[in-house]
């Protein structure tokens, strides 16, 4: 009985000290910029091992090799895999944290905040963290959510610090056009829709076209060329009259995501100020 007891725990050691030696040497392919091998190395050792502290480390070790090579989805899905282990709750917050920090790095921005919105349910005694707050406000402002992004803002700069006279950045809001209004003016006023959107260049074009479509149309079907005046003149109206209106609305979407990017580029460095 005694020598089976031995034999037991000598096996056990022998897995802990393997999951530990692969954790070593991905910890080393990680140094040397080897992600692939390494992901291989912690893959092994989660594998092998069933002591908590190996798991965790070998689970934190697989993440930052995909972050490191831009495979943000792939973390995320790997460690909501990770979060079923059975580990104690100081280490599954912090498997959670990562996640959070990968699903924003991958833009799913509305998955991010959910992540961030359950730690306070699952984890009830860990304190607000400035990093998981400022990873809220950014995600928030992707979704272009401003009023819950300013709400979330001051949020983060009550717990990161006592200056009440930080200047507001939601004051000044990037003014966003409207794709339906662009769709509109481009259907009943050719060329239009690209002038609302900022593009007088494309506009005074679509007018041209369509105008030489409509003339072609109509001094065709006067002079009784039926067939050229609906095939040609009238179907070269008709493609680009749809093309405009479709155009508008793209045109009017590329503006708002540059003014969105250039707003949340400035204020994503305010944040990032915020935490330091």
């Amino acid at each position: 009985m005694t020598t089976r007891f031995c034999l037991i725990c000598t096996f056990l050691c022998g897995i802990c000290s393997i999951g530990k030696g692969q954790i070593i040497a991905g910890d080393s392919l990680v140094a040397s910029g080897q992600y692939v091998a390494a992901r291989v190395e912690y893959e092994r050792a989660l594998f092998g091992s069933t002591e908590p502290d190996a798991v965790f480390a070998a689970s934190v070790g697989k993440a930052r090799c995909l972050k490191q090579q831009g495979l943000y989805a792939p973390a995320v899905t790997f460690l909501n895999g990770q979060l079923q282990s059975n580990l104690p709750d100081s280490l599954l917050y912090q498997l959670r944290y990562e996640q959070v920090l990968c699903a924003y790095l991958a833009g799913q921005f509305e998955n991010t905040l959910s992540l961030v919105e359950r730690l306070p349910y699952l984890h009830p005694d860990v304190p607000p963290v400035p990093m998981l707050l400022a990873v809220r406000v950014l995600a928030l402002n992707e979704l272009q959510r401003w009023p819950a992004a300013d709400t979330a803002y001051h949020e983060l700069a009550a717990l990161v610090t006592a200056n009440t006279l930080l200047p507001n950045p939601y004051r000044e809001l990037p003014r966003l056009k409207s794709e339906k209004k662009a769709q509109w003016l481009s259907t009943f006023i050719p060329g239009a829709g690209q002038l609302y959107a900022g593009r007088p260049g494309e506009a005074a074009l679509s007018i041209l076209i369509q105008s030489a479509g409509l003339y072609f149309g109509i001094a065709s079907y006067i002079n009784s060329y039926y067939l050229s005046a609906w095939g040609i003149g009238a179907g070269l109206f008709g493609s680009f009259h749809a093309g405009g209106v479709r155009r508008a609305e793209v045109l009017v979407r590329q503006r708002n995501q540059q003014r969105a990017n250039a707003f949340n580029a400035q204020l994503r460095q305010q944040v990032v100020e915020l935490i330091k």
